[in-house]
């Protein structure tokens, strides 16, 4: 029997309209797969916190984390999450994989081209067909009018 693991995500957005993904790296449960980036929440941590602390490990950037966006619930033979993502802000510091993950911008459009993990198939897709305009920014909804 798999546990339920709390895992959370940021949709980090540029002012050009771009999403930061990372790349999951080789040696890892689905290498090569672009996702994403966060992590899993700790015992005594809010969702928040967990994403805050995550790209700071990860990414060396501190971040303002904003609302939520939407969920995904995903099992298969070796885990089952529930991952919720988040609409994030770059704060101080450039993003590059500490952890040797490589890392890219990508037009929403061009999200349903990349290997991605189940988990994130039902984002990546509302992303791609929303088809925000590139001035909807890091702030601004890419699923609402602002």
């Amino acid at each position: 029997m798999t546990s339920l693991r709390l895992v959370v995500a940021a949709v980090m957005v540029r002012e050009d309209g771009r999403l930061l993904l990372a790349r999951r790296p080789s040696g890892s449960h689905l290498a090569g797969f672009w996702e994403f980036p966060g992590g899993q929440v700790e015992v005594g941590e809010s969702a928040e916190e967990a994403l805050a602390r995550e790209l700071r490990e990860e990414l060396g950037v501190e971040v303002e984390v904003g609302e939520p966006l939407t969920f995904a619930w995903h099992r298969d033979s070796e885990r089952e999450i529930l991952l919720l993502f988040y609409r994030a802000a770059l704060g101080s510091g450039a993003p590059h994989g500490r952890e040797g993950q490589d890392l890219g911008w990508f037009l929403p459009s061009e999200l349903t081209a990349l290997q991605t993990p189940p988990a994130d198939a039902a984002l990546v897709r509302a992303l791609a067909a929303a088809a925000p305009s590139p001035g909807w920014g890091p702030r601004a909804s890419p699923f609402l009018p602002t």
